[in-house]
């Protein structure tokens, strides 16, 4: 089944994040296209990053969703606890992040999320380095949780 786009501008930066991991020697044989979703997966440094191209809906130009974004997140933590010393942690740790933030995602497990600008005009390094920091800042905390 094809992918379903919410806009043009999600099909054009699905179509540029595509071409890009598949050129890239860094991550054309990491890399995984989910079907039917608008997403890759990534294998870097035995990290699951999982690569969304969402549409941006609410948006300070009042566009509807005629903007896109890229996602890079990966999960830190499995099953669903995170105890609230860890917790409050890795909050404090959020406002010394200069890209991206700890989250916790749908299943209630930690992830570190980043986004960048897609479309046409989008910046290939600034996606790449924004790949790379999620899975950098994902294996040094989940280190740092499973030490403590």
């Amino acid at each position: 089944m094809a992918v379903q786009f919410a806009s043009k501008a999600q099909e054009v930066t699905y179509a540029k994040v595509k071409e890009y991991l598949e050129a890239s020697t860094m991550f054309r044989d990491a890399m995984r296209v989910v079907e039917d979703e608008s997403r890759f997966d990534i294998i870097h440094e035995h990290r699951v990053v999982r690569v969304e191209i969402l549409p941006w809906q609410v948006n300070p130009w009042d566009k509807g969703s005629e903007l896109a974004i890229v996602k890079a997140s990966s999960r830190l933590t499995m099953g669903g606890y995170v105890d609230p010393k860890h917790m409050r942690h890795l909050l404090q740790e959020n406002a010394r992040m200069r890209f991206g933030a700890f989250q916790l995602n749908d299943r209630d497990e930690v992830v570190f999320a980043d986004t960048v600008l897609g479309g046409e005009s989008m910046d290939l390094f600034e996606m790449q380095t924004c790949i790379l920091a999620v899975a950098t800042v994902a294996v040094t905390y989940d280190s740092i949780i499973e030490e403590e």
